[in-house]
């Protein structure tokens, strides 16, 4: 029983340390208490994720209840000029981020465009098509 409490504990601590913690502090977002981008959400339905010198780099909007559903999310990756829509899972600004650094397009702070697009092909669901 002994044993088996420790290996659990042992997994628990080893998936601890590869996780990368996500803290907002006002408008700024940490990862691993450093700084790593700014966070513009004065606007209930949308939230643009600056870099650090103030340039956007991500916009997130809710749209809610129109022709193409109740709720989704509509995700612009501003540098890269690529948008992305999803339904089925409803990004939250924390969420997201932890997303795009879990799937390593978001790096050191920076966006990998080459990630980006594996990215919106993982998540993209078309909700606007025609």
């Amino acid at each position: 029983m002994k044993k088996s409490f420790l290996i659990l504990c042992l997994i628990v601590c080893g998936f601890k340390g590869f996780s990368q913690e996500i803290k907002f502090n006002k408008d700024i977002v940490l990862v691993d208490e450093k700084e790593c981008l700014k966070i513009d959400d004065s606007d209930s339905n949308s939230v643009s994720i600056l870099d650090l010198e103030g340039n956007e780099i991500v916009f997130l909007r809710f749209i809610h209840n129109s022709r193409y559903g109740a709720l989704y999310n509509k995700i612009t990756f501003v540098n890269q000029k690529v948008t992305m829509t999803s339904q089925s899972y409803i990004f939250t600004k924390k969420l997201l981020i932890k997303k795009l650094i879990a799937d390593k397009t978001l790096v050191d702070c920076k966006l990998d465009d080459a990630k980006v697009e594996k990215f919106i092909m993982k998540y993209d669901e078309n909700v606007e098509r025609d």
